[in-house]
């Protein structure tokens, strides 16, 4: 057997063990997404055993049990997942196409847009009124979704020059986060206290007010969105190194950054229609599943499913720990800064290093 062959199968075992590692990473938290999933089914003010959830969810069950289940606690459920799935996606692209670690659609001004259309949306006073007459009669997620893609479109916009360098979306979305941040102050500041009650839940992400009768259209622009990324996983692959490289293989590097970070701005903008700007998911779940997956780059795949994991757990703790339900925003902020301090003293060692 010559060094070749020897160093062909060793590259083979290598990758047939990584590719074993990242299933069964990925059929644990599988697992743990549908522990948490069937305990928010199940427990509450009134108890229904797991097999009447299971009876409930297959519309063999007609009773009490059945309302509780798909009426009252599945739209969590599914909202929560949709919300997970969205965000863990679009930091996962955001990441490796920005080659950085601390990049997620929170930075780049897209949940900031889509705050300060839903709080014009939702506050009302006589100092918003000539502001506000334009969106004021939308409903609030349709509002959130026009404010993220409106964010979106201005960062790719004025960071735009014959393609995208990292660090200047970056640049551009910090500053487009940092105006929607000030003119969402603002109207907090005008607004009266029921709209700034309703708005204050919002902006911290919140799953108490989800609208099941926008699931399957946001679930259809999320399953669009994600054919699309399967399509384009080699230019995402390519991309998380270097355009010159991706360039040299024949990638065109302006149109499959454009067209991967539109993918990651709509997943963003549609999801916080759906729950708000809930915090650190599309931050976390990425660099929680490249560490567990160990794969070249932030997975998207892993991420989505980290990703859903997350708001699972969140807002059964949420809804569950507390003598009052919290939105799930704070939860997602405990679960995020630990992961984001973690990742600070990595990149502190390795570049100490």
């Amino acid at each position: 057997m010559t060094p070749g062959s020897r160093g062909l199968r060793g590259h083979g075992s290598r990758a047939r063990g990584g590719l074993t590692r990242r299933v069964l990473v990925a059929c644990v938290f599988g697992c743990v997404g549908i522990v948490f999933a069937l305990l928010s089914l199940s427990t509450g003010d009134v108890d229904v055993p797991i097999p009447g959830v299971v009876r409930a969810v297959l519309g063999l069950d007609a009773g009490t049990g059945s309302f509780v289940v798909t009426e009252l606690r599945a739209p969590r459920v599914i909202g929560a997942i949709i919300v997970g799935v969205g965000l863990g996606a679009a930091g996962a692209i955001t990441q490796s196409l920005l080659r950085n670690p601390l990049a997620s659609p929170d930075i780049i001004g897209v949940t900031a847009g889509a705050s300060t259309a839903a709080v014009l949306a939702l506050a009302s006073s006589s100092a918003l009124l000539s502001v506000q007459s334009w969106i004021a009669g939308l409903p609030v997620p349709l509002a959130a979704l026009a404010g993220g893609l409106i964010a979106g479109s201005l960062v790719l916009a004025l960071a735009w020059r014959r393609g995208l360098a990292p660090h200047r979306v970056v640049l551009v979305g910090l500053g487009v986060n940092a105006g929607f941040g000030a003119a969402t102050s603002w109207v907090l500041l005008h607004a009266d206290l029921p709209g700034l009650a309703s708005s204050l839940t919002w902006l911290t992400g919140s799953l108490n007010q989800v609208r099941t009768e926008i699931f399957a259209s946001v679930a259809l622009i999320i399953a669009i969105i994600l054919v699309l990324l399967v399509l384009l996983g080699r230019t995402l692959a390519l991309l998380r190194y270097d355009v010159r490289i991706a360039g040299g293989l024949g990638i065109h590097v302006p149109r499959g950054q454009l067209m991967l970070l539109i993918a990651a701005i709509g997943l963003a903008a549609v999801v916080t229609a759906v729950a708000g700007p809930v915090p650190f998911v599309a931050f976390a779940a990425p660099q929680i599943a490249l560490a567990a997956m160990r794969t070249e780059g932030p997975p998207v795949a892993g991420g989505a499913l980290v990703g859903a994991v997350m708001m699972l757990t969140a807002d059964f703790a949420a809804v569950r720990l507390f003598s009052s339900a919290l939105p799930v925003g704070v939860i997602t902020s405990f679960i995020g800064i630990p992961v984001l301090l973690w990742l600070l003293l990595r990149t502190h060692r390795r570049v100490g290093s």
